[in-house]
């Protein structure tokens, strides 16, 4: 019996039954009995086309050998799908991600006064690019050289004392003091000769003996200033002493010193780049007050840059020092920049798991600027000896992967496990051989061993 003999037999048996039924029932029960027939021809449709559906009908068995069905006529024509082969190949997965791109640290140089002082003049704008030793900001230089004025004062002060004594004494100098030399000897003949006088004066009781003593006082204060001037000679004569030359010395130092701190106080009012860079910061204003260690402006050389990713922990594996990239930007629609993993972060993400990690661009035009954010393209392992087929050709049925495999022009439904995947290929670990044709278009929820023809996909193009 074909779906056609089935569904009118069906039918009949209903109506017979709700006849009888009607006809034994209340009233009551015949009212509840036509509301369950009102849903009657719906439940046969579902059954009709349950029966038809998409598959072949079964022949007549009272049909003369090679006639059609009865059914035929009814029959789904054949559901047309774009196919792909299933195939060995060695697959480089790239893992899309989102970066940022930085300054690298040991080439940023955040520029702060080492004294506190006017801003008198900026030399350079936001976004110039500077040398090494280039004037960026000028602080007021009036007191800083004051004090240098003055202690190039007091050095040359105390050079010349230095010069003096390593020079020794003058002629003059040695003459004068042998001169005095010379008078405190006659004066102290003098009160000599006078204190003999006075003596037989004394013996002969004519004077007191006060007077003799008081003369005999002076004798010996002559004697005295004698001796002085005779030291005083000899060490004119001997020349200046070494202990006088080592103090004058080291208070000459001690003024260089302070002339040398001056000069650098005054270096310091011109504030200039450290490195060749590009002026990424300015907050000096002219009049401004800055304070020591208050940061004045930044720099950084831009020729090359960080790319600072976030690798998921389950690819963290996957990633080593070296590991090759490419970077694309918005902004710079059709351009792409390479670089290389450089610096893995020795931890992970707390919150996330995610790895950060650094790779060296260069970046010899500037077009990439800190701050920036950019599609990154981390290019992971390859995997040799893949059996790969096209992402589009992959469904998820109930969270299980499938595919819908092509078999003597019919469909059939293949759960797969997934592997490696890049932007348009899939590994396939299990459910598939090398030569299987899968659906990429048409193919998802046909019933099993449904009718299909390949579609030409070039002749539409």
């Amino acid at each position: 019996m074909n779906a056609y003999h089935l569904t009118l037999a069906l039918l009949l048996f209903v109506r017979n039954r709700s006849r009888q039924s009607l006809n034994c029932c209340s009233k009551d029960l015949r009212l509840r009995r036509r509301r369950v027939l009102s849903f009657l021809p719906l439940t046969v449709t579902l059954v009709l086309l349950t029966v038809v559906g998409c598959s072949t009908a079964t022949p007549d068995a009272t049909a003369p050998d090679g006639a059609s069905p009865t059914t035929e006529a009814t029959q789904q024509p054949p559901v047309s799908v774009e196919v792909a082969t299933a195939e060995v190949t060695t697959l480089r997965p790239i893992l899309d991600l989102v970066g940022q791109i930085v300054a690298i640290p040991e080439k940023t140089a955040v520029i702060s006064p080492q004294l506190g002082g006017w801003v008198r003049k900026l030399d350079v704008v936001e976004g110039q690019s500077v040398k090494a030793g280039d004037l960026l900001v000028e602080l007021d230089t009036r007191s800083a050289e004051v004090a240098v004025t003055r202690a190039e004062a007091t050095v040359a002060e105390k050079s010349a004392a230095v010069k003096r004594l390593k020079s020794g004494y003058l002629p003059e100098e040695i003459a004068g003091a042998r001169q005095d030399a010379g008078n405190a000897a006659a004066m102290v003949d003098g009160l000599t000769n006078e204190l003999k006088a006075l003596k037989n004066l004394l013996d002969r009781s004519e004077i007191s003996p006060v007077i003799y003593q008081t003369k005999a006082e002076a004798v010996k204060s002559a004697e005295a200033a004698l001796a002085s001037a005779q030291e005083k000679v000899k060490l004119l004569e001997a020349g200046t002493r070494p202990e006088m030359i080592a103090e004058s010395q080291g208070l000459l130092d001690v003024a260089k010193a302070d002339l040398e701190q001056a000069k650098l106080t005054l270096n310091w009012c011109s504030i200039t780049s450290p490195i060749d860079g590009v002026v990424v910061q300015l907050l000096a204003r002219q009049g401004q007050f800055f304070d020591r260690a208050v940061v004045l402006a930044t720099v950084m050389n831009l020729d090359e840059v960080f790319v600072q990713i976030r690798i998921p922990s389950a690819q963290f594996a996957k990633i080593s020092i070296g590991t090759e990239i490419k970077i694309e930007l918005a902004s710079l629609p059709g351009k792409t920049f390479a670089g290389q993993v450089t610096r893995i972060s020795g931890q992970a993400d707390l919150a996330t798991g995610n790895v950060i990690v650094f790779a060296l661009v260069e970046n010899p035009d500037h077009l990439l600027r800190p701050g920036l954010s950019c599609q990154v393209h981390v290019s992971l392992p390859e995997v040799p000896s893949a059996l790969t087929i096209p992402i589009a050709a992959v469904a998820d049925n109930s969270g299980t992967p499938v595919v819908t495999v092509i078999r003597d022009s019919k469909a059939y439904e293949t759960e797969v496990t997934l592997g490696v995947e890049t932007s348009d290929q899939v590994q396939i670990l299990s459910g598939l051989k090398a030569g299987d044709q899968v659906t990429t278009a048409g193919g998802y929820g046909l019933p099993e061993a449904c009718p299909v023809v390949v579609a030409d996909v070039h002749a539409n193009q």
